[in-house]
């Protein structure tokens, strides 16, 4: 029986369509690569060397993958250097040399040279794009690490807070376990010596009286930032329990401070919110207190309403009540 007889070209898989994509010196370099491997003699493995080479022989041959020699081949890839010369090299050897080739290897090499440094108008939108994403991922560090040095700053005051506190529990704890003496039993001179230290009447300032104003101060300011924070951020429910918070674990000079600078902001819901959670919670002592230091700061109104506010609601520890009861 007859030999069946193939019908296609030789090296026929080397005639590829290059798509309309393709840039100009990477059109050159692909058609000068399929001209250059129409010269290869493909010699298999078992020493045969079929007149009609496939592809994937031809790849073998070369030392290359099969997908990798269409690219080339198509104009999709660029070959290194190294590869373009082996290729060129291989065909000059079977062809008996590059006069039979129809071009020089340095003529080859420059055209992969110019196809490798050929660029699209997409390569420079990406480029762009890519240093836009740069420029906004700094950006975002930038952000992220300004967010981390308040967060860390909050946790800081949060954490001074809670320690002032503690220590207004332990002070108040300790107020509470000291032993009152009846009327009774001290007498009246007792009775005025105790209750004298009580009294709020105007008195030189001592030594560290400035620094505690500093100190207080200080401290209003900070829970002053911390409410106006949480206002903005649309959390009332936050800023009441920092109102009660406030009431509870700051000082009356810190607390009438707080006041004094609420109102100056324009704060004015927020200043009769805390008036009146520290009137209704604090002893009749600590209200006192508080509205000298108003009164000083020339906050007449709200000094006036702190008072009527403590007498509408009698604290849990008001301190005139022991003291007004008739001896027995």
């Amino acid at each position: 029986m007859a030999a069946r007889r193939n019908s296609r070209r030789p090296f026929a898989w080397t005639e590829k369509e290059l798509d309309e994509d393709v840039l100009p010196d990477r059109r050159k370099l692909a058609e000068a690569l399929q001209t250059v491997c129409r010269h290869l003699v493909v010699t298999t493995q078992e020493g045969q060397t079929p007149t009609h080479p496939t592809q994937a022989q031809a790849a073998k041959y070369l030392h290359v993958s099969e997908t990798t020699l269409t690219r080339y081949l198509q104009g999709q890839r660029v070959p290194p250097e190294k590869g373009a010369a082996a290729i060129f090299d291989t065909a000059c050897k079977d062809a008996g040399g590059s006069e039979n080739v129809g071009i020089t290897k340095r003529t080859f090499l420059e055209l992969r040279t110019k196809a490798e440094q050929e660029r699209c108008a997409n390569c420079s939108r990406q480029r762009d794009a890519v240093r836009a994403a740069g420029q906004e991922l700094r950006a975002l560090q930038d952000s992220n690490e300004r967010l981390e040095r308040s967060a860390a700053e909050q946790a800081r005051e949060l954490g001074e807070l809670r320690q002032r506190a503690a220590t207004l529990k332990q002070e108040a704890q300790r107020v509470k376990a000291a032993p009152v003496i009846p009327v009774s039993e001290a007498g009246p001179r007792k009775v005025r010596g105790a209750a004298r230290p009580a009294t709020l009447l105007p008195v030189p300032r001592r030594q560290g009286d400035r620094q505690q104003s500093k100190n207080g101060a200080s401290a209003a300011r900070k829970v002053g930032r911390r409410a106006e924070e949480l206002l903005r951020g649309g959390r009332p429910d936050s800023t009441l329990a920092l109102l009660r918070h406030t009431a509870e674990a700051c000082t009356p000079l810190e607390v009438a401070l707080l006041v004094a600078l609420l109102r100056t902001q324009g704060q004015n819901e927020l200043t009769d919110n805390l008036v009146h959670i520290y009137a209704r919670d604090r002893n009749d002592q600590d209200v006192v207190r508080a509205a000298l230091v108003l009164h000083e700061q020339r906050a007449v109104a709200d000094a006036e309403a702190l008072l009527r506010t403590a007498v509408a609601h009698p604290g849990p520890a008001a301190f005139g009540a022991e003291w007004a009861r008739p001896p027995r």
